[in-house]
C-alpha cells in the first residue's frame, strides 16, 4: 500500500471540494483530491447545470407561446424532448473541462479516483493508498432521498440523477415533493408540454419566505401547474406509463411518470 502525506485531503470533487482544492493548492498547500465517481459532482452532472439548461429550453418554449405581449404573434412550438436533453448534455460537456481531472492535476492537485474511508482521525484509505493529512475536508455532497412509500420500489421512478437519461417526454409527470428541485422540474416540464401535478405533504416551497413563495406558486398555478398541498403520499402503484399515487386524504393522482424530489441525504455511507 502506497503511503501519501499531504497538507489537505479533500474527499469529493463536486463544487465544494473543487473550490477548496483549487484555493488551497494555489496558496501553496499540498492537496490530494479523492473522487470515485464523476468529476464536478452533483452540480455539473445532475443538479445546477443540467437543470438550468433544461429550464432555458422550457423558457424558450414559453416565450414562443406568450410573445403577443411584445407585439409578436404567439406560435405553438414543436418540442423535441430528446433534443432538449441533447442541449443539456452539450452544456455539461462545455463546462466539464473546467472541473476535469486534467485541469486540477495541472494546478498541482494529486487526483485519486477511489472511494475513501477513515482508518484514524488523520488517515484515509482509498484503494491502494493510505493518505495522512493535516486537514481533511469532507465534501461528499448529497443524493436524492427516496422515502419508504409503499409500492414506490415496484414502479419505475425518476430522481434528479436519473432524469437526465430520460429521453421520452412524460405525458403527465407526477412530482412527489414541492421543494426547489421538484418545483423547478415541474415548471420546466409544464412549459415543454407535459401535464404536471406536484404532490406535497406540507406546503410547497415551505422552506422559503412565505410571501415570496406565494408569488411564485400563484404564477405556477396560472401557467397550469396542479399543486396538491397537504397531501402525504400513502401508496404508489401501477406500471410504466400508468402510475397512481394515493394520498392519505384519499385522493388518487394518475400519471405516466413519477419524479421523487422529497429532499436529500448526506453521502457519508462508507466513510467510517
Amino acid at each position: 500500500m502506497e503511503k501519501i502525506k499531504t497538507d489537505v485531503l479533500v474527499i469529493g470533487a463536486g463544487s465544494g471540494g473543487l473550490s477548496v482544492a483549487a484555493g488551497a493548492v494555489q496558496m501553496g498547500a499540498s492537496v490530494v483530491l479523492l473522487e470515485a465517481h464523476k468529476m464536478g459532482g452533483d452540480c455539473l452532472n445532475y443538479g445546477c447545470v443540467p437543470s438550468k439548461a433544461l429550464i432555458a429550453s422550457a423558457k424558450t418554449a414559453y416565450a414562443m407561446t406568450h410573445a403577443d405581449r411584445y407585439g409578436i404573434s404567439n406560435v405553438t412550438p414543436q418540442v423535441d424532448y430528446g433534443a432538449a436533453k441533447d442541449h443539456v448534455a452539450d452544456v455539461i460537456s462545455q463546462i466539464e473541462p473546467v472541473d476535469s481531472q486534467e485541469r486540477f492535476e495541472g494546478l498541482g492537485v494529486r487526483v485519486i479516483r477511489e472511494y475513501g474511508r477513515f482508518v484514524s482521525p488523520t488517515e484515509v484509505e482509498a484503494g491502494p493508498y493510505r493518505i495522512t493529512a493535516r486537514r481533511v475536508v469532507i465534501a461528499t455532497g448529497s443524493s436524492p432521498f427516496v422515502p419508504p412509500i409503499p409500492g414506490l420500489d415496484k414502479v419505475p421512478y425518476i430522481t434528479n440523477e436519473s432524469l437526465w437519461d430520460q429521453r421520452e417526454q412524460p405525458e403527465h409527470l407526477l412530482v412527489i415533493g414541492g421543494g426547489p428541485i421538484g418545483m423547478e422540474m415541474a415548471q420546466a416540464h409544464l412549459r415543454l408540454g407535459s401535464k404536471v401535478t406536484v404532490i406535497e405533504g406540507a406546503k410547497a416551497l415551505g422552506k422559503d419566505d412565505p410571501e415570496m413563495a406565494e408569488i411564485v406558486l400563484d404564477g405556477l398555478r396560472e401557467e397550469g401547474l396542479e399543486i396538491a398541498e397537504g397531501s402525504n403520499a400513502k401508496e404508489v402503484r401501477g406500471t410504466e406509463g400508468a402510475i397512481e399515487v394515493e394520498t392519505e386524504d384519499g385522493r388518487v393522482f394518475k400519471g405516466s411518470h413519477i419524479l421523487v424530489a422529497v429532499g436529500r441525504r448526506a453521502n457519508t455511507d462508507g466513510l467510517d
